[in-house]
């Protein structure tokens, strides 16, 4: 990020409290673009956003598909699962609330010289974002805002070419339980669906995890990773089971995550994996690899009689986006459609910058009522109307994509 900008909460004469809670953290606004809270206010918008921003960092998945040892590609896999949490390693952060075809594009140059090698999937060259230097692979990122009730996102995020391609629906709920919130996928969201084109098209399924926000009392909000998450892939036979401890404050746990990469026969299993438990895991199903560690932190690998770094949250760095500038941005672009708020937030003008989201939320609704109407549905402008089922949505042919 280019500029962190800190708004301090101070007393307005319209008294607004939701603008003066919040804090923006880049000059920049993207689809969810971070805003912090303090206090009370908006908290349920706070635990909705913790789970946006899912592409991990571009040259993790850019290295999948280079082993051909089917294993050494689940743990690529898995490495870039844990790495697109590294997000979640920081402050809890609130989110603009996307309007209704709301769009966002971006790209990173990574380095082609990157390469997997069986010694280290992750570990290693995970920060190797080109300066343009050298020869690059294009990693774009696309998504669009499908659906406002309920708050519902496509994307798509590929590398052409490497041959690998991740879409998903974004789709979450939240709920307060006690002293903490726990945020889930919501029904319209199956997972991500990693395709290795040049891998035969070998599909994996990567489920979300479930999160946990604890501190409301202490007033330091804290994520924490808990349940189960599974990867599969059908046409290799293999899949892996995430298990997450949950933390506690005062315990001196030494990892808070555990798994299993094993084989399984997808006729017998294929459509029970979904509800096991790492102990559910059924003899038949030889064990390949074990890892375990601490998510936020160092995840460790053993396979082949030897044990390495999975993935390193402290060595990763999220990248820069290339996005282009405001001035060659469509309407429905994220930064253009925002800036508006941004800017007077910047400036310290915090009921200025509420009037001018309310504005925009306004006119959202106004488009609404008169879609309604006329009896109009809406129709996305990037992404086939037909991901409900699969949860794997498809850019249209003739998507205008402006990256």
């Amino acid at each position: 990020m280019s500029k962190a900008v800190e708004a301090t909460p101070r007393t307005s004469a319209s008294g607004d409290a939701e603008a003066q809670q919040q804090k923006i953290q880049s000059e920049h606004v993207d689809r969810a673009e971070d805003i912090h809270v303090d206090g009370e206010q908006g908290k349920f918008s706070a635990i909705l956003g913790i789970l946006r921003k899912l592409v991990g960092v571009a040259d993790v998945v850019d290295l999948i598909p280079e082993s051909d040892d089917a294993v050494e590609r689940m743990l690529a896999v898995l490495a870039w699962w844990f790495s697109k949490m590294l997000k979640h390693t920081g402050k809890v952060h609130k989110p603009f609330n996307s309007i209704l075809g709301e769009r966002f594009f971006c790209h990173w140059d990574v380095s082609s010289s990157s390469q997997c090698s069986s010694e280290s999937t992750a570990s290693s060259s995970i920060t190797n974002v080109s300066t343009g230097a050298e020869a690059t692979n294009r990693v774009e990122y696309i998504t669009e805002q499908v659906s406002h009730h309920p708050p519902v996102s496509a994307f798509v995020y590929r590398c052409k070419e490497r041959g690998i391609e991740a879409a998903g629906i974004d789709h979450i709920k939240a709920k307060f339980t006690g002293l903490s919130a726990t945020v889930a996928t919501g029904s319209e969201c199956k997972g991500i669906f990693i395709t290795l084109k040049s891998r035969g098209n070998e599909m994996y399924k990567c489920t979300h995890p479930t999160g946990s926000i604890v501190g409301w009392l202490r007033g330091s909000l804290k994520v924490q990773m808990i349940e189960t998450s599974y990867i599969v892939c059908a046409k290799t036979g293999l899949a892996a089971v995430v298990e997450f401890k949950e933390e506690r404050w005062f315990s001196k746990d030494k990892g808070n995550v555990i798994g299993k990469v094993f084989r399984y026969d997808e006729s017998k299993y294929g459509d029970q994996i979904a509800s096991w438990r790492l102990k559910d895991i059924p003899k038949a199903c030889s064990i390949v690899a074990t890892f375990g560690g601490n998510w936020d932190q160092q995840v460790t690998v053993k396979h082949n009689g030897s044990e390495r770094t999975l993935i390193d949250m402290a060595a990763l760095k999220i990248a820069d986006k290339i996005v282009k500038p405001l001035e060659q941005q469509g309407e429905l672009e994220s930064r253009r459609v925002w800036e508006p708020v941004a800017s007077k937030m910047r400036q310290g003008k915090y009921a200025e910058a509420s009037r001018t989201k309310k504005a925009i939320e306004e006119a959202q609704r106004t488009l609404a009522a008169e879609r309604k109407e006329r009896g109009e549905e809406f129709v996305p402008a990037l992404f086939k109307p037909n991901y409900a089922d699969s949860g794997m949505p498809e850019l249209l042919d003739d998507a205008p994509i402006n990256i």
